[in-house]
């Protein structure tokens, strides 16, 4: 059951004498300074004695534990450890520590010196005798469940809610090392999910289960969503050993879900639109034809106030036919036809037009005109499509002026490569309800807006295989295009 190191005298530097204790994970270890005070002490040194990590660093070893070895003076107890494994038949260190339950636990200690960069270290391997020959099959199932990367588990005492054991998931979203959970109070943990906590306590008091829950947890500005589940673990009798809480984290099923929805939004939209845009466009082409011929017969009978009236009509019908050409891009996906395209002559190409619509509006448009990015299958003129709507939507939103600037990068995204490039304004950014609908149709923060930009960019990029993104910002809005390259 535990593993035995090789040699009883070392000499280590703090990091491999770290590393080295690690490699024993499955025996109770404790080191002390040269007062013989506790300087560090593993997890199954917690788990066996029901000690927290607070309880033991920094206090005399000789307060938990009975030798005849820590009979003498603290100052004295690591030169009795030496002396004694200076013995030439020296025997094993009987050690008898005392549990916080007040029972005694009675151990055979390997005592191992080191001299490192603050002075001696005794590090002692701790052995349980009354440990049983091996780990049943449940027990074996329980520690790789605990092991498992993608499932957080939380194993706690059903009365008091002392935790038992942590899985990795489980402390990465708790925000907390493994080592300070151990024996501590569940409820130190769930201050800021009172719901939560108050029905983790209900099931285990009812001993109803609870099975995939779904909550939402944030810890430093991360949101993930998680299912729950909540039970007892019960003996052979009616009385319940433990409990157990699993988080299942969801949180790209649940994205994945979101774009399915999105799509489905966008394909209804697209056969919407595939099935009027015609029936629209035939009148509307009539209407203007008919609206130009009074135009000019009102400009030569100098019927100044009609006219005002025909040109704002006419306005209206190019809007019109613009909303229509907007809802025929969302339309069923077609047969996309592809080239290697130099992103950087695209940007180049439309920051003319970007400019002058910035100097309109007051805002100042910083980017590399010397920038070179890697090329990528797309279509040019779609790709300017997108950056120009892109860096028009930015332009727009700083109605008081700002700045708007463009750059792109090459990340890496495991073996392959993407090209990101950036998108960012200093306006009033997006509202935090609207950051993940951003990219839903006829969803806009502009009052004369249609809705339909970012969705068509969307769906632009989609077809490259490409993605985009609204990062959220305290101020200002920041638009993030992935595309393979």
């Amino acid at each position: 059951m535990y593993d035995i190191p090789s040699a009883p005298i070392v000499h280590l530097s703090l990091q491999a004498l770290e590393n080295y204790c690690a490699q024993f994970a499955g025996t109770m270890i404790v080191v002390l300074d040269e007062f013989a005070r506790m300087v560090h002490v593993n997890m199954q040194f917690m788990k066996e004695t029901g000690y927290t990590e607070m309880d033991l660093l920094h206090t005399a070893f000789r307060g938990i534990a009975e030798s005849k070895l820590f009979r003498s003076e603290p100052e004295r107890t690591i030169e009795a450890i030496v002396n004694h494994l200076l013995l030439p038949s020296r025997e094993s260190i009987s050690l008898h520590i005392r549990k916080t339950g007040g029972t005694v636990m009675h151990t055979t200690t390997v005592p191992i010196i080191a001299q490192t960069e603050q002075g001696i270290r005794c590090l002692l391997l701790l052995y349980n005798q009354e440990a049983g020959q091996g780990a049943s099959l449940i027990e074996r199932f329980g520690e790789t469940m605990l092991q498992d990367e993608h499932i957080g588990v939380i194993l706690l005492h059903p009365e008091t809610l002392q935790i038992f054991d942590i899985s990795p998931l489980a402390c990465q979203l708790l925000g907390v090392a493994k080592t300070a959970l151990v024996n501590e109070q569940l409820s130190s943990f769930f201050a800021s999910a009172e719901k939560e906590y108050a029905l983790i306590c209900q099931a285990l008091e009812s001993g109803e289960p609870v099975r995939n829950y779904p909550i939402t947890w944030i810890h430093d500005e991360k949101r993930s969503d998680l299912l729950m589940d909540v039970g007892l673990l019960r003996s052979c009798g009616e009385g319940g050993e433990g409990a157990y809480i699993i988080f299942k984290d969801v949180t790209n099923l649940r994205s994945l879900e979101t774009q399915v929805q999105r799509s489905d939004r966008l394909a209804m939209i697209g056969q919407i639109a595939a099935g009027a845009a015609h029936e629209i466009r035939n009148p509307l082409t009539a209407i203007r034809g008919f609206l130009q011929m009074f135009r000019k017969t009102m400009i030569e009978r100098e019927m100044n106030k009609e006219k005002e009236y025909t040109d704002i009509m006419l306005g209206e019908l190019d809007r019109i036919n613009h909303l229509v050409g907007e809802f025929l891009l969302l339309s069923k996906p077609k047969e996309v036809m592809t080239s290697s395209v130099q992103v950087g002559s695209v940007l180049r190409d439309i920051m003319p037009v970007v400019a002058s619509e910035a100097l309109l509006h007051n805002v100042n448009v910083i980017w590399d005109e010397e920038l070179e990015l890697p090329r990528v299958l797309a279509d040019a003129e779609m790709l300017k499509q997108v950056f120009l709507n892109l860096c028009k939507n930015g332009i727009e939103a700083m109605s008081a002026g700002g700045t708007l600037t463009v750059r792109g990068s090459v990340v890496k995204a495991g073996r392959k490569s993407q090209l990101l490039i950036e998108i960012e304004d200093t306006g009033p950014g997006i509202p935090p309800g609207l950051i993940d609908k951003i990219f839903d149709p006829f969803v806009t923060t502009k009052q004369n807006g249609t809705g339909l930009g970012l969705s068509v960019c969307q769906r632009i990029l989609h077809d490259f295989g490409g993605s985009i993104t609204a990062a959220d910002k305290q101020t200002g809005a920041l638009l993030q295009v992935v595309l393979p390259c």
